[in-house]
């Protein structure tokens, strides 16, 4: 799996999200910006996720998978 991969997986969850992965090895770092997380404790986004790629993780497809899981509003605090 690489990093287009994991996009293209996770893209039909989070149609309207901004998406981005970065590949080193089979140990990916993972950047979701969507709606779909208002409201959600940091545990329930990243189970939302991991549902997602679990088969992939248990393959060994990927080994490790570090979740940044933000709202919009979140996101544009991190920017400032």
């Amino acid at each position: 799996m690489n990093a287009q991969a994991l996009i293209e997986l996770l893209r039909p969850h989070f149609a309207d999200a901004h998406i981005d992965a970065v590949n080193e090895g089979n140990k990916f770092e993972l950047l979701i910006v969507d709606h779909a997380f208002e409201g959600k404790r940091l545990v329930a986004r990243q189970q939302m996720i991991f549902a997602l790629v679990n088969e992939h993780i248990q393959s060994g497809a990927m080994h490790a998978l570090t979740i940044h899981a933000l709202t919009p509003a979140e996101y544009d605090a991190r920017k400032a």
